[in-house]
């Protein structure tokens, strides 16, 4: 029994992980879409292998010159229909072999061209990792506002979005172009050490894995398009919060102090005034940390569990809102997850807490 749940434990795990790491695609995708809109400033031939098919032919033909042109001539007539997906019925017997070879030969045009897309793009790929990140940014852009029309796809629900093909480009150059800087400085409980249990977990999991993270994450500052602030809100008031003070002043300026740091320390935020640079933070007191620092407040993207425009702290349309979701056992998150289908829950919603802010109704 030991071993079963040592066993599941882990597997539970690893999807645990997969979900998370799809949280942190899908906010990293978010963060790069919000900044290339708002900051960056914008600036096929066929292959012939039947030809070399029928050159090889001809090469190896022992029939007379007379047989071999008309052959030749065959072919290149079932060259120029090769486009059509049925078999073409040639005016001579002398082409009923090329009649007979034309769907295999479509299939291996077909594979060949797909080869060459695939080459194509995998050349256009390494070119944009050998640009700079703001040409990087900007060719993200123009290829984003010229996105190739998408109507259906099988893995995306088509409706849900404002314009899939826009989504599904800028997604696809997120996760091929996208690298991120974390910034090394901070002391720990506030910094580098994520929570990973209770209904603050979100923000410590996505900081958890975006630092293992070795597909998104780079050492090499120079080579980032975003800059990410590792601090945990959560710990923060844990550290910080006088109880019963009411006083969260302490904690934005503390915040503060951090980014003046990194601010004279590094070129990165003076740079753009922290515009390329984003946190994430769970905690309702999350916004609140930010208030002492206009540019930390007004310019940096922030991914927040309080969403809530009423404050003037999140700005639609640049931050995020981040799910909220309650983790009681790190080891085995998934644990105390799920339950019944929607259409067997009685209870429609629930809400613990002072009320305040809009209530917005959408249906």
């Amino acid at each position: 029994m030991e071993l079963s749940c040592h066993c599941f434990g882990h597997k539970i795990v690893s999807y645990w992980r997969r979900l998370f790491l799809l949280l942190i695609f899908t906010v990293s995708w978010f963060v790069l879409q919000i900044f290339v809109h708002n900051y960056v400033i914008p600036p096929n031939k066929h292959l012939h292998f039947f030809s070399r098919q029928t050159n090889s032919l001809w090469y190896r033909s022992s029939n007379s010159t007379i047989r071999s042109n008309e052959f030749l001539k065959g072919a290149i007539l079932q060259e120029a229909h090769l486009t059509f997906p049925y078999s073409v019925v040639s005016p001579n017997s002398t082409n009923k072999f090329v009649q007979s070879v034309s769907v295999e030969q479509d299939s291996v045009d077909n594979r060949a061209q797909r080869k060459k897309d695939k080459n194509v793009a995998s050349d256009k790929q390494t070119d944009m990792r050998l640009l700079s990140p703001t040409e990087a940014l900007v060719y993200a852009k123009k290829e984003i506002d010229h996105a190739t029309f998408v109507n259906q796809d099988p893995n995306l629900y088509a409706p849900l979005f404002r314009n899939i093909s826009v989504f599904k480009r800028s997604y696809e150059l997120m996760e091929t172009t996208l690298k991120v800087y974390i910034y090394r400085d901070g002391a720990r409980p506030v910094f580098h050490k994520p929570s990973l249990k209770g209904i603050y977990a979100s923000e410590g999991w996505f900081m958890k894995l975006m630092e293992e993270n070795k597909q998104f994450v780079t050492k090499d500052p120079d080579r980032a398009h975003l800059f990410y602030l590792p601090y945990s809100a959560h710990q923060l008031e844990v550290a910080l919060y006088v109880p019963e003070s009411r006083d969260l002043k302490p904690l934005s300026i503390f915040l503060r102090d951090y980014v003046n740091k990194i601010a004279a320390k590094y070129p990165f935020w003076n740079r753009t005034h922290g515009s390329d640079h984003f946190l994430v933070a769970c905690h309702d007191w999350g916004p609140y940390t930010v208030t002492e620092h206009k540019e930390l407040a007004r310019n940096t993207i922030k991914a927040l569990c309080n969403a809530d425009p009423s404050e003037r702290i999140f700005i639609a349309g640049r931050d995020i809102s981040l799910p909220e979701t309650t983790i009681r056992e790190p080891r085995r998150p998934l644990r105390y997850l799920g339950g019944n289908r929607a259409s067997l829950r009685p209870i429609l919603a629930f809400f613990a807490g002072g009320m305040h802010g809009r209530l917005i109704a959408l249906g």
